[in-house]
C-alpha cells in the first residue's frame, strides 16, 4: 500500500508536467526546454499573490491565470512568432534561451531560499492499511490531477477552441488557411502548458516547499513520462507516469534515493529500446 500510495502521488504530478510538456510539442511542434522554468516562476507568482500580498483565493487565482496569460503572449508574440519559418533546433535553443531569462527573473525577484506558501486548509495526515501515510495535501494533488485530465479531455473534444487546437497541431498551413487564428491558438497553447506546468510545482511546493531549485528537479523529470509515453500522444502522458513514478518508488524503496534520477531515465531507455516514439506516440513524429 506504501508503494501505491507513493506512486499515485509521485504519478499525479509527473503526469501534470508531462501534460505541459507534451501539449506545446503536439501543439507547436516545439520542444519546449522551458518547462521547469515555467514550473518554478508559476509557482512563484501564485506565491507572491497568496503568501506576500494575503489576497483572497479567488484574486489570487485569477491573478495567477492572467500572469501565466500575459507571459503567453510575449513568449509567442514577442519570440516565436518572430521565428516561424526557422529550424527546429532553432526554436529549442530558444526555449533554452528562455528558460535561462525566466530563471535569472525568478533568482533576481524572488532570491534563492526555500519558503512555505500559505495554506488554504490545514493539513494533516491519513493512515491507511500496510503502514501507508498520506497527507491532505497529498490527496488534493491526485484529486487536482484527474480534475485536470477530465476537463482537458472535455476541453479538447467538446469545445471550439479544443478542436481548433487540434486542428492546428495537424497542419497549421491549413488551419490558417480555413480561417483559424493560429497565433491565438499558439498563445492559448502556451498558456495551457504554462498553468498546468506550474500547478504541479504549485502542488510540490505544498507537499514539500516552495524551492528554487523545483523547476530543474520536477521540471526536467516530467519529461521522462512524456517520452515514455509518447511525445506526440496525450492520451500516454498517464501510463507514463504511472510507470516512471512506480519505477522510481520501487528503486527508491530498494536501493536509496540516489536511484531516483537515474531509475526515471533506466525506464526511458528500455522503453525506447522496444518503441522508439513512446507506448502512444505516432509512427512518424513531424513538425507541424
Amino acid at each position: 500500500m506504501d508503494i501505491l500510495v507513493g506512486t499515485l502521488l509521485l504519478a499525479s504530478m509527473y503526469a501534470l508536467v508531462a501534460f505541459a510538456w507534451v501539449l506545446m510539442f503536439k501543439t507547436t511542434g516545439i520542444l519546449n526546454l522551458a518547462t521547469g522554468a515555467h514550473l518554478a516562476i508559476g509557482a512563484y507568482l501564485f506565491d507572491t499573490f497568496a503568501t506576500r500580498w494575503e489576497l483572497p483565493w479567488a484574486i489570487t487565482i485569477a491573478g495567477w491565470l492572467v500572469s501565466g496569460l500575459a507571459i503567453a503572449w510575449v513568449t509567442q508574440m514577442g519570440l516565436f512568432r518572430r521565428l516561424a519559418g526557422q529550424p527546429e533546433f532553432v526554436l529549442v535553443i530558444a526555449t533554452l534561451g528562455l528558460a535561462s531569462l525566466l530563471k535569472g527573473v525568478q533568482s533576481l525577484t524572488w532570491g534563492t531560499d526555500s519558503r512555505l506558501i500559505r495554506e488554504p486548509f490545514r493539513d494533516e495526515f491519513y493512515f491507511l492499511p500496510g503502514d501507508a501515510v498520506i497527507s491532505a495535501y497529498g490527496i488534493a494533488t491526485i484529486g487536482v490531477a484527474v480534475v485536470v485530465f477530465v476537463a482537458s479531455g472535455i476541453f479538447f473534444s467538446r469545445t471550439k477552441i479544443g478542436v481548433e487546437m487540434r486542428v492546428t497541431a495537424e497542419h497549421a498551413i491549413l488551419a490558417a488557411q480555413s480561417g483559424i487564428r493560429v497565433d491565438r491558438i499558439y498563445i492559448i497553447g502556451w498558456w495551457i502548458a504554462f498553468s498546468i506546468a506550474s500547478l504541479a510545482g504549485i502542488l510540490y511546493a505544498y507537499n514539500t516547499a516552495l524551492s528554487p531549485n523545483m523547476g530543474d528537479a520536477l521540471g526536467l523529470r516530467g519529461i521522462a513520462p512524456a517520452l515514455v509515453g509518447g511525445l506526440d500522444s496525450i492520451r500516454g502522458v498517464i501510463p507514463g507516469a504511472l510507470i516512471v513514478a512506480f519505477a522510481e518508488v520501487v528503486g527508491v524503496r530498494l536501493l536509496g534515493g540516489q536511484m531516483q534520477d537515474v531509475t526515471a531515465w533506466i525506464v526511458i531507455l528500455a522503453v525506447l529500446l522496444i518503441k522508439p516514439n513512446g507506448l502512444f506516440g505516432s509512427a512518424s513524429v513531424n513538425r507541424v
